[in-house]
């Protein structure tokens, strides 16, 4: 193999390394369905590491946090992050605000919910539906995902 041949194969696998390599991005935009706190009304999800991490970004706050992410079927993922250092005022106070949702990728659906540790509280809870952004870069995808 020549050495002009070495390197077009050397290039085809350093892409086909990045392609694999890239993340997946969805921009959501949810609303409040039940429950008497607050919920994100928009947020962006950048997954990585073939959909095993994620990092979320919260739009109110421009605050991204990593996310723990678990396959729920052939579809969907059920994501659960926390945003700490962040007080969303309730009747008890403040607290660290934190959430679970899941993401049908199948209909880019999602669900959240607020997670409390009060008992007796109606938990709140969202949905709405996401954007996939795949084809921009990340810095490109939260400029559009601000705006």
């Amino acid at each position: 193999m020549g050495l002009l041949n070495c390197s077009y194969v050397a290039l085809f696998f350093t892409l086909a390394g990045a392609a694999a390599a890239a993340g997946s991005s969805f921009r959501c935009n949810l609303e409040p369905i039940s429950g008497d706190a607050w919920v994100p009304s928009k947020i962006a999800i950048y997954f990585s590491d073939n959909f095993k991490t994620a990092q979320i970004t919260d739009a109110a706050f421009g605050v991204s946090v990593p996310a723990k992410v678990v396959k729920r079927s052939g579809s969907s993922y059920a994501l659960s992050w926390s945003l700490p250092g962040l007080a969303v005022l309730m009747e008890s106070g403040g607290a660290e605000p934190r959430f679970r949702a899941v993401l049908n990728m199948s209909n880019l659906k999602m669900s959240i919910q607020s997670i409390r540790p009060e008992e007796g509280t109606m938990l709140p809870r969202g949905s709405g539906s996401c954007e996939r952004l795949d084809s921009l870069s990340l810095l490109a995808q939260f400029q559009v995902y601000l705006q």
